[in-house]
């Protein structure tokens, strides 16, 4: 009778189905922090100590595109990679790293990626910016193309704790902002200021900010034209962040949805821009900023945008546009650096300890 009764509980107890698993395509990395596809077998990947590297997934090979000599103390190293909107005519991709010779900096430079089909490399690197940083933390690392063909560069408030230097609020730094510019310039011009830029006649901010009022905007993606950019919180809250046009989003006078303890501030929540989505210490510590799933085979995920905690390795997806319905989709032991999707808009992301990298299955 015993028996029957435990047999019985057992089966009622609720079972937790993900909506998805997680399926090994790349190993033998080591800390992967960004990818992208050039085609349906080729992926190129950016790791932290330096290395680009490019993958064939048919082929389950890989080959050195190049080590880049960089600092790779707390969050510095190889951080981003894009292309440009117009790769396959001049094979342009742009690099974000700190490079290890000089002053502490993040430098955002462009290269010409060769030979694919054989031994690839990167040559002619123009540097376009590069900006000093006084700490060795919060130095962000997304680059990439808006649908209007310029250049956003997510850069962190410059790091330590709880913004020290108040760069967040400070429109006199490229520091705690989301940049903008154009790169189609001359050669001899690193970039152009774009028109529409939104204080590009105010002297007393910088003409490239196109939003502010950030803390350490890790990963954040471009879905037609919205920018959804994901913010590592501070004490308490991470955040996702739809950025507009010369809006402040708040840090450090807010952190998430929530004044930020400061007793030098006053806190009045209507200045700043709201987030989308956010969650706090029980759920996760540092979010990365993932892709809106619409192309993909997986049913339950189209239309959300799926984005990871990099401590806890809880994948969340919210309904897009809305950013409703926010549901944990799995629960897993990987730190999630970063998210793609290849041509057929399947989503992949990098498993940043493990040194691997996963596709999103069904």
């Amino acid at each position: 009778m015993k028996k029957f009764i435990i047999l019985v509980l057992l089966v009622c107890l609720p079972v937790f189905v993900y909506s998805f698993q997680l399926k090994e395509v790349v190993s033998e990395l080591e800390q992967p922090t960004d990818l992208l596809f050039l085609s349906e077998q080729q992926l190129l990947v950016a790791e932290k100590t330096g290395r680009l590297v490019l993958v064939d997934l048919t082929k389950k090979s890989q080959k050195d595109v190049h080590n880049f000599e960089v600092l790779t103390d707390s969050e510095l190293g190889l951080l981003g990679i894009t292309l440009h909107p117009n790769f396959q005519q001049n094979q342009f991709i742009f690099v974000n790293y700190n490079p290890k010779e000089g002053e502490r900096r993040t430098r955002i430079s462009r290269f010409t990626l060769n030979n694919l089909q054989g031994a690839p490399s990167l040559s002619n690197e123009k540097v376009i910016l590069e900006v000093e940083q006084p700490y060795k933390n919060h130095d962000a690392g997304q680059i990439a193309f808006g649908p209007d063909g310029f250049l956003y560069i997510g850069m962190g408030d410059g790091g330590s704790g709880g913004d020290p230097k108040g760069h967040g609020q400070n429109l006199k730094t490229l520091l705690g902002t989301v940049l903008r510019v154009d790169i189609d310039a001359a050669d001899n011009i690193p970039y152009l200021i774009p028109a529409t830029n939104p204080f590009i006649n105010n002297s007393e901010a910088k003409d490239e900010i196109w939003a502010y009022g950030i803390r350490n905007p890790w990963r954040f993606t471009f879905h037609e034209e919205t920018l959804i950019l994901a913010d590592v919180g501070q004490n308490k809250l991470e955040e996702v962040n739809v950025i507009t046009k010369g809006k402040n989003y708040g840090w450090k006078v807010m952190e998430g949805n929530e004044c930020f303890k400061d007793k030098k501030q006053s806190c009045d929540k209507s200045q700043y821009e709201a987030p989308k989505i956010t969650y706090g210490r029980d759920q996760g510590q540092s979010i990365t900023g993932g892709k809106v799933y619409t192309k993909g085979h997986i049913k339950s995920l189209a239309s959300r945008y799926i984005y990871a905690d990099f401590i806890t390795g809880k994948i969340w997806s919210a309904k897009y546009p809305e950013f409703t319905d926010n549901k944990l989709e799995i629960d897993t032991d990987i730190n999630v650096s970063a998210f793609g999707l290849d041509i057929q808009g399947e989503l992949y992301l990098a498993d940043y300890a493990n040194g691997k990298i996963h596709q999103i299955v069904e």
